[in-house]
């Protein structure tokens, strides 16, 4: 926007309000652009896995499963307690209450009344059901915080990965002016007479490879980001940019200690836990319901109108036994043994699970620590070669060939070690996330 600002200072009417808006705008007009529009804070592997957690849907839906499951609990904790109603019913018309004809005239009734009921005895199934929806919450608590966890671990991910392809495109820069450079090196040696016209050639081509790596190499940082964007669950067009994580501090666990770590911290575990008590719920509820079934229940009833005050109680009892259901008792009771084994098989599984993973984890971060260090030790030796064979070229005494090799070397080994690099961040996350400790800390 333009402000012709002696235009406004040199009005034919300088009153004050003109005055105010005329300083106002000069001073809103010289701001840097930083300033008026405040570009978006770079991106942290904290902030990264917090969004992720706070926005994706996976947590919403686990989220609303759980307030579900705790419904159905407090559902299932209502039935042990005094049921009271209010019952209110009024009838108009030439029909008893047993649906006769009165033979007469229009006749009118009503009844209001408060009643009450109480279960003394079911054989202990409403405490089974009570027990089997605590065990649901349970189970979707612990799923919830897997959810969070795998979420968080998904935008870790592609945190680094992100980073790792933005520095792999400044290696690939570096190493596209360096083909380069050597294309004119060749080109002034074939100038002054003491070089190939082949060389300059080989040197061309080298330079169009290390253009096409770096077109590869940015293109893949786009890709990426956006796997960044909905790792966060946040648009696909939203502007991203990645911040340098600090030095990586790796924490030294043996890995059988991580192991059984694991099998004490881990949600999934939890939440199979949960299923088990929930499936040996379900096999004792279907058992009682198979067997002698006997209920006792209290009643009361105070009547509003036409009788104020007029009361009642009751006591009621039943019994029932399947004599002939097809077997559908029996097949009930087996259904349900059936569904423990299973989920207690599912356990052992998941234990088996957690285990290697943090087995494999705390390995994985050891061994990536020690190629991390192996991989500096790598570039160091790759420059060195790089800058020994382009003295000797330089001098007259070397070929392009020990050139073009010797940066080939010397790339790919500033690739693995960044690959290392962010592979060991990765890796503490990773052990982090085996362990069961939170990924994001929730205030």
């Amino acid at each position: 926007m333009r402000v012709n600002r002696s235009s406004l200072l040199n009005g034919r009417k300088n009153s004050p309000m003109r005055i105010l808006l005329t300083t106002i705008l000069i001073l809103l007009t010289g701001l840097p652009l930083g300033v008026r529009a405040q570009a978006p804070q770079p991106v942290t592997l904290e902030t990264a896995m917090g969004s992720a957690v706070e926005r994706h849907p996976t947590v919403v839906a686990a989220v609303e499963s759980l307030r579900a499951a705790e419904a159905r609990a407090v559902a299932a904790r209502a039935g042990s307690a005094v049921a009271v109603t209010a019952n209110a019913r009024a009838s108009l018309g030439t029909i008893t209450t047993t649906g006769s004809p009165t033979g007469g005239g229009v006749g009118t009734s009503h009844d209001v009344s408060v009643g009450a009921t109480y279960s003394l005895y079911d054989g202990g199934l409403r405490a089974l059901q009570i027990a089997q929806a605590q065990a649901a919450v349970d189970a979707a608590q612990a799923a919830v915080v897997a959810a969070r966890q795998d979420i968080a671990i998904a935008a870790g991910q592609a945190y680094f990965t992100v980073l790792r392809a933005q520095r792999t495109v400044e290696v690939r820069e570096a190493t596209l002016r360096a083909a380069r450079a050597q294309v004119e090196q060749a080109d002034a040696f074939v100038r002054a007479g003491t070089g190939a016209r082949a060389d300059v050639i080989r040197a061309q081509a080298t330079a169009a490879t290390a253009q096409a790596d770096l077109v590869t190499a940015q293109g893949q940082v786009e890709i990426n980001v956006v796997q960044l964007r909905s790792a966060m669950a946040v648009p696909v067009t939203q502007s991203v940019t990645v911040a340098e994580p600090g030095a990586p501090v790796l924490v030294v666990l043996a890995p059988a200690d991580a192991a059984s770590q694991a099998v004490r911290d881990r949600a999934e575990i939890r939440r199979i836990d949960a299923d088990v008590r929930n499936a040996e719920v379900a096999l004792r509820i279907a058992e009682i319901q198979a067997g002698l079934f006997v209920t006792v229940n209290a009643s009361g009833a105070v009547q509003v109108s036409p009788n104020p005050g007029q009361a009642g109680w009751g006591l009621g009892a039943n019994v029932s036994f399947p004599i002939l259901d097809g077997g559908a008792a029996k097949a009930q009771v087996a259904a349900a043994r059936a569904t423990l084994a299973a989920t207690q098989a599912r356990r052992e599984a998941t234990v088996l699970q957690v285990q290697t993973q943090a087995y494999q984890a705390a390995a994985g971060a050891r061994d990536t620590n020690a190629r991390l260090e192996a991989t500096r030790v790598s570039v160091t030796a790759a420059d060195e070669s790089l800058r020994v064979a382009e003295g000797r070229y330089r001098a007259g005494v070397g070929t392009l060939l020990e050139v073009l090799d010797a940066q080939t070397l010397a790339t790919q080994a500033r690739i693995n070690a960044l690959q290392a690099l962010y592979d060991l961040h990765l890796a503490i996350v990773n052990l982090q996330y085996s362990l069961g400790q939170p990924l994001v800390r929730r205030s």
